[in-house]
């Protein structure tokens, strides 16, 4: 069985939902592989500066706090988004991309790095700088990590990956699908609590 998990790192409503998912892989247990996608929620034709974004997000980052729990950072909520820094999906997705070939098992926590890196610790993901600190935590080479971060042939994977969930008509994160081994199920879309996703899982499995 396989959880596919497919967010952006850009997107405040993931920040708040990988927490979740990180606990549903805890109660799943080692019987079902976690597969991390991105999804390219702001690319060329949309991404902007974050200064662009700091009316929208003051006010929506209260929902999701609420909602959630999660927090973001004054360092992300009263300086990031007062930048021109390009808020654009692209470099993280080809960080997560990257960091798959290296450690697929520890992709969700990875993810939820470049997430805390962002939205609490206010650092831009556009930034070699940010990168280095979260791949040393994991002991990989971190000049490799990055040459390899530069490489055509893993930005082409990530835009295939962005192609993938798109097939599949996702085109709002975060989302859930549940693999049962003979059918794909979309298990969430959007934030879902733990509770609602534990007893998707457990009438699919029934199912069988």
């Amino acid at each position: 069985m396989k959880l596919i998990y497919i967010y952006d790192a850009l997107c405040g409503w993931c920040y708040g939902f990988t927490p979740v998912i990180e606990r549903l892989q805890q109660q799943l247990g080692p019987a079902t592989e976690v597969e991390v996608l991105s999804g390219g929620m702001l690319l060329s034709s949309n991404h902007r500066p974050a200064a662009a974004m700091y009316n929208y997000i003051k006010e929506a980052h209260k929902q999701v706090e609420a909602t959630t729990g999660v927090q973001f950072g004054e360092a992300f909520l009263e300086q990031y988004l007062r930048t021109d820094d390009i808020m654009d999906s692209e470099k993280p997705s080809i960080a997560l991309t990257v960091f798959k070939q290296y450690l697929p098992q520890k992709a969700l926590s990875f993810a939820h790095d470049m997430q805390l890196a962002l939205n609490y610790e206010g650092k831009s993901l556009n930034e070699d700088a940010t990168y280095r600190d979260l791949i040393a935590k994991y002991r990989l080479p971190v000049d490799e990590f990055l040459e390899k971060m530069k490489d055509d042939a893993n930005r082409y994977d990530t835009i295939q990956e962005f192609n993938q969930v798109e097939q599949w008509g996702i085109t709002g994160f975060p989302a859930a699908i549940f693999d049962d081994g003979t059918q794909y199920y979309l298990i969430a879309k959007g934030y879902t609590p733990l509770e609602s996703l534990l007893e998707v899982i457990k009438k699919i499995i029934r199912g069988n």
